[in-house]
């Protein structure tokens, strides 16, 4: 974004990377290190569930392979494989009467530790074992700096070098990736990605759905494969936010192409490639933005100025 920011929404995606650094300066949680080796179960709900499913991966790569990830809803509804050993990590921003706050509760009962990363002043019905603030409250409506906060938290936990490096080169990540293609109200956009690539992909479309109202449709790789190929052609744009080397996103892009699809790939080849999700989160960010611009569509809205809007949304209880 070469203008200044128009919005609260893009002056936190600016804010990043001054807030990474600052995560990464804090002392280490002299728990972090202890419970690193226990089954952990990462929970959340909307943009805290894509970091959910992003820490999963990372983890198993990273850490090691007993990581998983729940849907806050559905840790609160089904009964869960957790208790004593178990480490229960519930990401919620706001706290309050969330599914993730009751799960949190749920996951406590059953002798499971639990760790709340969250926002600065939140507020939690039932105290976790172990609470960390990511950052202050977000101010608008489409999260940024609290999910990648969050991520730093995690990295934090997980201690892999390349992976804390890329999150301190996160201007990097403000400046790399592809031109930003040009959308409209009524765009066909679909979004595929692998592995935590496909929780940045998901993301994305979150962004440009609730800032831009642009109807984006996000799918891993492989589900992409299985069905939802056969409604893309010519008028499509497809963003891949795949790894380079995954030999599906070869044959992905090259079905995309043949069908006369519009294919953008979304890489941040100058950070390591444990933070490389860092650096397509980002542009991702940064696109929905730019769609706003383009529209004319204020990002900080969310439709709020919308009467019907407004009664609607009063009654869902967000």
């Amino acid at each position: 974004m070469k203008a200044p920011p128009s919005s609260r929404y893009e002056a936190n995606i600016l804010a990043q990377p001054d807030l990474l650094r600052k995560v990464l300066a804090e002392p280490l949680p002299d728990w972090m290190p202890r419970l690193r080796g226990c089954p952990i179960h990462f929970v959340g709900v909307g943009s805290s569930y894509h970091a959910a499913e992003i820490a999963k991966a990372l983890w198993r790569r990273l850490a090691g392979p007993r990581a998983e990830a729940a849907h806050s809803f559905e840790f609160a509804r089904l009964p869960q494989p957790v208790g004593r050993g178990d480490v229960v990590a519930v990401l919620s921003h706001r706290g309050g009467n969330s599914f993730t706050v009751e799960a949190g509760r749920l996951a406590r009962k059953a002798g499971a530790a639990t760790v709340a990363i969250t926002g600065r002043g939140a507020s939690w019905r039932e105290a976790p074992d172990h609470r960390i603030d990511c950052c202050e409250l977000e101010d608008t409506g489409a999260f940024t700096k609290s999910l990648t906060t969050t991520l730093a938290w995690i990295a934090r936990w997980i201690g892999a070098p390349d992976l804390l490096d890329g999150l301190r080169r996160a201007e990097e990540g403000l400046r790399q990736g592809p031109e930003f293609p040009k959308l409209s109200a009524g765009s066909d956009l679909v979004l595929v990605g692998d592995l935590e690539r496909e929780w940045v992909a998901r993301e994305t479309a979150l962004k440009l759905l609730e800032t831009s109202f642009i109807k984006a449709r996000a799918f891993g790789l492989e589900e992409f494969l299985h069905g939802p190929q056969l409604s893309v052609g010519k008028g499509t744009t497809a963003l891949l936010f795949c790894g380079a080397a995954e030999p599906r996103a070869v044959q992905a892009r090259r079905y995309l192409k043949g069908v006369g699809a519009r294919v953008v790939e979304v890489h941040a080849p100058g950070l390591p490639a444990d933070a490389a999700w860092l650096g397509q989160l980002l542009w991702g960010q940064r696109l929905a933005a730019d769609a706003c611009r383009r529209l004319g569509v204020d990002p900080d809205d969310n439709r709020r100025g919308d009467e019907r809007y407004r009664k609607a949304l009063a009654a869902i209880g967000l």
